[in-house]
C-alpha cells in the first residue's frame, strides 16, 4: 500500500517553489516530477522553508543533467521503485548571490550549475524557444545561434582569498553536478558531496579554437584546452565589465556581480549511494 500523499500542479514559473515551502515542513519527502527547472525549484522551496524534507525526483524534462550525477534513472517506473526503496545521501547546495532585472542584489539556491557569460545566454534563449526541436539538439541549436552574437567582457575571479584571475570571459560554469545541457560534462571532475563547487571558466578565443572547444565539449576533454581555466572553490566572485548575464539551474536569473558559495551537505536527496 502507497504511503498518504498530496499531488498539485504547477501553473506558472515560480509555481513550484512556493508548493514546496508550504508542504515541506510536513512531509518526508517532497518528489519533483520535471527537469532540472522543476527540481530546483523544488530544491528552493524545501531550503527556504528551513525543511528537512528529502528531495525526490521522477525525471520528466529536457535535460535531466542532475540526475545523471545522482545516479537516478530516467525511467519513470525505474525512478519511483527508488523512490519506494527508501535510498538517502546528503549533497552540497551552492548559493548564488547576483544582481536582479532591476539591479537589486538577489539570491537563489542550485543543485546543478550556474553559469557567467555565454551559457546563461543559451540558457535564455531555450526558456524562450517554442521548443519544437527538443533534447540535446535544442541546447546545441541555441549554443551555435549564442556564439554569434555573444560579446565577451573582461572579468575578475576572485575564490577562497586567492589573487583575482583576470580574463576575457567566454563562458564559466561554477558546477556542484558534472553535467549540463542535456548531458554534457562541464565540470567533469565535479562532486557533489565534497564540500566544494568547481569553476570552470573559458577565456575568449578565434572562432578556430571555439569550434575545437566544441567539439571536446561533450566528453569533457575541453577542460585541457590552454583557454580554460579549472579549479576548485568554497566561494567565488565575478565582477565584469560590462555585466555579464548569470543562470542558475537553467534559469536566466540576472546579472554580475555574482557571488556563489557552497553549503556542505545541506539536502538530502533520494538517490543511490555515491560510488
Amino acid at each position: 500500500m502507497a504511503p498518504p500523499f498530496d499531488a498539485v500542479l504547477t501553473r506558472v514559473a515560480g509555481d513550484a517553489v512556493r508548493l514546496a515551502a508550504e508542504r515541506a515542513n510536513s512531509y518526508e519527502t517532497v518528489v519533483a516530477v520535471g527537469g532540472d527547472g522543476t527540481v530546483s525549484e523544488v530544491a528552493n522551496g524545501i531550503l527556504s522553508a528551513g525543511a528537512e524534507a528529502a528531495l525526490g525526483v521522477i525525471p520528466r524534462g529536457t535535460g535531466s543533467d542532475l540526475v545523471r550525477t545522482l545516479g537516478i534513472p530516467t525511467g519513470a517506473k525505474a525512478a519511483a521503485s527508488l523512490l519506494a526503496s527508501g535510498a538517502r545521501r546528503r549533497i552540497d547546495v551552492g548559493l548564488a548571490t547576483f544582481a536582479d532585472s532591476q539591479g537589486n542584489p538577489a539570491s537563489r539556491w542550485f543543485l546543478n550549475a550556474a553559469e557567467v557569460g555565454a551559457g546563461a545566454m543559451v540558457a535564455d534563449a531555450m526558456n524562450r524557444a517554442s521548443r519544437r526541436v527538443p533534447g540535446p539538439p535544442a541546447f546545441w541549436w541555441a549554443i551555435l545561434t549564442t556564439l554569434l552574437r555573444y560579446r565577451p567582457s573582461l572579468v575578475s575571479v576572485a575564490s577562497d582569498g586567492s589573487p583575482p584571475l583576470k580574463m576575457l570571459l567566454s563562458n564559466a560554469w561554477i558546477a556542484n553536478g558534472r553535467y549540463s545541457g542535456g548531458g554534457i560534462q562541464s565540470a567533469p571532475r565535479a562532486a557533489v558531496d565534497d564540500g566544494l563547487l568547481d569553476v570552470v571558466a573559458v577565456a575568449h578565443a578565434s572562432a578556430w579554437r571555439r569550434v575545437l572547444g566544441l567539439l571536446k565539449l561533450r566528453s569533457g576533454a575541453f577542460v585541457e584546452m590552454p583557454e580554460v581555466q579549472y579549479r576548485k572553490a568554497a566561494r567565488v566572485q565575478f565582477a565584469a565589465q560590462p555585466h555579464l548575464p548569470v543562470e542558475v539551474d537553467g534559469d536566466a536569473v540576472g546579472a554580475t556581480p555574482a557571488m556563489f558559495e557552497v553549503v556542505p551537505g545541506r539536502l538530502t536527496v533520494v538517490a543511490p549511494a555515491a560510488c
